[in-house]
């Protein structure tokens, strides 16, 4: 299971209805059996299960999507409310990403923890691969993280002061192999990310 090149040009495509129709038709279906092959693997590597759920930009009218997802979140229901994980695809390629949007209730626990646990998360294993998908460049490339203990930081104040702050790291996947697998790979190294949202009552403090 993968994506290919000629995937991703699907969000090339110009015209709201011509894209969402191929998105639906070319990248759901693979996101929806990635869903379902990723979903036992991440659940053990979290300790309690999660729900994938495939982006439906419902609230989108006008301005097609240059992305899309697969969600995985603690919640039969949804997945915004929770920090969690997601499997990306856009133009610029495929990627595991570890997300907090602005509707997040764990927002407080997870800058609280975030900010505590600076100093461990700024030498994670795969920390160099890991790049800042809340800030784009022309090409909507994902920026690069210089100072991670800088970075950890105001993520962690921004978060806790301002309500429509957002988290978004990632790791861009190789589109050669078995997807499923160079995924799991990436979004283990994730984890304590996850970790610290308190999902459920699951916080776990860290610990290397």
């Amino acid at each position: 299971m993968r994506f290919t090149k000629k995937d991703l040009e699907v969000f090339q495509v110009q015209g709201f209805a011509d894209r969402m129709q191929l998105v639906a038709d070319t990248i759901h279906p693979k996101l929806m059996k990635l869903g379902e092959l990723l979903q036992p693997q991440l659940s053990r590597l979290v300790a309690h299960h999660l729900f994938p759920h495939v982006a439906q930009h419902l609230r989108r009218t006008v301005n097609p999507p240059d992305e899309t997802w697969v969600a995985f979140g603690p919640d039969s229901k949804g997945y915004k409310n929770y920090v969690h994980f997601a499997l990306c695809v856009g133009g610029v390629g495929v990627q595991a990403r570890i997300m907090v949007k602005q509707e997040c209730k764990d927002r407080k626990a997870f800058s609280q923890n975030l900010l505590a646990n600076v100093d461990k998360l700024k030498d994670l294993k795969g920390s160099k691969e890991m790049a800042d998908y809340n800030r784009r460049d022309a090409e909507f490339k994902p920026l690069t993280v210089s100072d991670w203990s800088q970075f950890l930081a105001d993520s962690a104040r921004r978060l806790k002061e301002t309500q429509t702050t957002t988290f978004d790291i990632g790791i861009n996947l190789p589109l050669s192999g078995d997807l499923s697998s160079h995924a799991i790979q990436a979004m283990s190294r994730l984890v304590p990310f996850y970790l610290l949202a308190g999902n459920n009552g699951n916080y776990q403090p860290l610990q290397y």
